[in-house]
């Protein structure tokens, strides 16, 4: 057996050295892929942590989730319900993120607060983000009687 060894000691490290090369070249391939899907698994898992915080603030504060932002008049009720359209306008961008099945039930939930989303100050403050999300969900401001 040894002999055999030392005879073909050559071809046997060409063997070996093609099996480290093709394991590093897996690697270098199978890594980025797992860290990527590592991601996207953590990404999914966050969102819909933020989304039951969500529905646990609509449950607990159903005045918000229900509220005309017109008829608001108490100062403290108005900072109230816009955290609340703010956190909710987080929420859709997080879920709409993670799958394209969620852009209907998020354009449900911002739906029944277009009076907030489209009031003019609100429009102006908004990064970028937030209006292309409303147009992706095919919510337009054009159509909400804006507050008197």
């Amino acid at each position: 057996m040894r002999d055999w060894l030392i005879r073909n000691a050559e071809p046997l490290q060409a063997v070996g050295a093609l099996a480290t090369a093709f394991a590093a070249v897996t690697a270098v391939i199978v890594i980025p892929y797992q860290g990527a899907q590592a991601d996207r698994i953590q990404r999914d898992q966050t969102a819909r942590e933020i989304y039951r915080e969500f529905l646990n603030l609509s449950v607990q504060k159903p005045e918000l989730a229900n509220a005309d932002y017109c008829a608001i008049t108490d100062p403290n009720q108005k900072s109230a319900y816009e955290a609340y359209a703010e956190y909710l306008l987080y929420t859709a961008e997080q879920m709409v993120d993670t799958s394209p099945d969620w852009r209907a039930p998020m354009a449900s939930y911002l739906d029944d607060h277009l009076a907030y989303l489209c009031s003019t100050t609100i429009q102006h403050a908004q990064p970028p983000e937030i209006a292309e999300l409303m147009v992706e969900l095919g919510l337009e401001c054009s159509a909400v009687e804006q507050c008197g």
